[in-house]
């Protein structure tokens, strides 16, 4: 189920996270200070990092945060109106907007 939150004054739209596509989870060790040091500084970054191996197979690394950011988008854009709403509501000048407190939910 998806709900509407207000955080700090601002409506954030929450998708929980066992709606989201099934992945393989793979744990490295510590040791591994190559991998350890990419997966923090993507963390850091919130920059995707592309992986090439042999020069031919290659695969993206993302962080969770960016993923769960990725695939809670590409959900709202399968649910028919939503892009549209998204594209009113942004051009929308926000004396226009309702306050907070004025919604009834």
């Amino acid at each position: 189920m998806i709900e509407i939150r207000s955080i700090n004054q601002k409506l954030c739209l929450c998708i929980p996270i066992n709606n989201l596509p099934k992945m393989k989870q793979i744990n490295i060790k510590e040791n591994n200070s190559l991998l350890s040091e990419l997966i923090d500084n993507i963390n850091d970054s919130n920059e995707a990092t592309m992986i090439t191996v042999d020069n031919q197979k290659q695969a993206v690394l993302v962080s969770v945060n960016e993923w769960n950011s990725i695939q809670e988008t590409l959900y709202l854009l399968s649910i028919p109106g939503v892009k549209d709403d998204l594209i009113e509501g942004k051009n929308t000048d926000w004396e226009d907007c309702t306050p907070l407190e004025e919604i009834e939910w």
